[in-house]
């Protein structure tokens, strides 16, 4: 099968916080299995960036699949918008300071600010939707636990909302992923999290295909 991927960080390997190889991760693990794969990922991107991404692969009918993996830069809870941290970034003494000083649970909790609102993240899901004429399955956003809910508070609503504006019946399974998958960072897959997306995936096509 001609997998066409669209991911996030969390498709790609790590050396922090903890390692995990690029043999490991659930793209190549595809591959492996003998599964053509063509990988778009882009760290710390949100579902805007990755579509524009298509601009390379078009609908040209080639891919078998597409397989989106995006929300948690989305939907998680900011201090600033993506031009505040920018223009703040740019200073580099002050800006510094200032990123420090305002990355708060307090500021982050007064502004209520995500890097996507929901009909915005709905509005790409149906161009991705309209744009591919194969299946486009979505990898729902990684359930938060207790930990990371005390990390960033509100990420657990966020995840919710953001997860229920995907596609119900081409959302791959993700319910046997456990808080021993992720990395101590609450987030990022390891590489027992990986095998599990794996097995999803294959769970899926195996499932459709029959």
């Amino acid at each position: 099968m001609r997998i066409l991927i669209f991911t996030d960080s969390l498709s790609l390997p790590r050396s922090t916080p903890e390692v995990c190889h690029h043999s490991d991760t659930w793209p190549e693990r595809l591959r492996k299995l003998g599964h053509e794969v063509c990988l778009s990922a882009i760290g710390g991107a949100t579902i805007n960036t990755l579509f524009k991404q298509t601009f390379y692969f078009g609908n040209t009918g080639y891919f078998d699949l597409v397989i989106i993996q995006s929300g948690i830069v989305d939907c998680a809870p900011r201090f600033a918008r993506q031009w505040e941290v920018k223009l703040l970034q740019a200073t580099p003494v002050f800006g510094k300071l200032m990123l420090s000083a305002l990355n708060t649970k307090f500021i982050r909790g007064l502004r209520n600010i995500t890097y996507t609102n929901p009909n915005a993240f709905k509005q790409f899901i149906n161009k991705f939707d309209a744009l591919y004429a194969c299946p486009v399955w979505y990898i729902p956003i990684l359930p938060a636990s207790p930990a990371y809910e005390q990390r960033l508070p509100g990420v657990t609503k966020n995840i919710t909302q953001f997860n229920q504006l995907l596609p119900a019946a081409r959302m791959i399974e993700i319910s046997k992923l456990t808080s021993n998958d992720l990395m101590s960072d609450f987030h990022h897959l390891n590489s027992t999290g990986h095998e599990v997306i794996t097995n999803a995936i294959i769970q899926k096509i195996g499932d459709e295909l029959s």
